[in-house]
């Protein structure tokens, strides 16, 4: 189990640099044509990942390490586990803004069950689970 972890907290790591750095490469071609700063922020909300949704997954995946700790792994302090699942979190907003879920509330009515059942997925199920086997067990 514990390669497992390992080799999931360095997929999550390399994807969620991946993530930023891509976002990072395209502010810095927005600011170059004078986007401005509220604009960006708009644009890693819509097209990226939402604060709100990262803070969620890592909830969840606190939620899923304290649930491994408690049925029989060890769970890590808080200090430790926050750093492991920070990269799943923006993985996890960053799936759910690209599938049309984003923070902006627009989605078609056609897709509303779709999205939800991504985000349900990407933000609550995925993270709890990764959560305890990266973290707790």
């Amino acid at each position: 189990m514990t390669v497992v972890a390992t080799a999931l907290r360095w997929a999550f790591l390399v994807a969620g640099v991946a993530v930023l750095a891509a976002f990072l490469v395209s502010a810095a071609r927005a600011r170059t044509t004078d986007t401005r700063f509220g604009e960006l922020v708009d644009a890693l909300e819509k097209r990226w990942f939402a604060p709100g949704q990262v803070f969620f997954a890592v909830l969840a995946g606190l939620a899923g390490s304290w649930a491994a700790g408690w049925v029989g792994g060890a769970r890590p302090p808080l200090l430790e586990s926050v750093p492991v699942l920070f990269p799943l979190g923006i993985v996890a907003a960053f799936v759910v803004c690209r599938t049309g879920g984003g923070a902006g509330g627009k989605e078609d009515a056609d897709r509303d069950g779709r999205t939800f059942l991504v985000k349900l997925l990407a933000l609550l199920a995925a993270p709890l689970l990764l959560g305890g086997v990266m973290t707790g067990w």
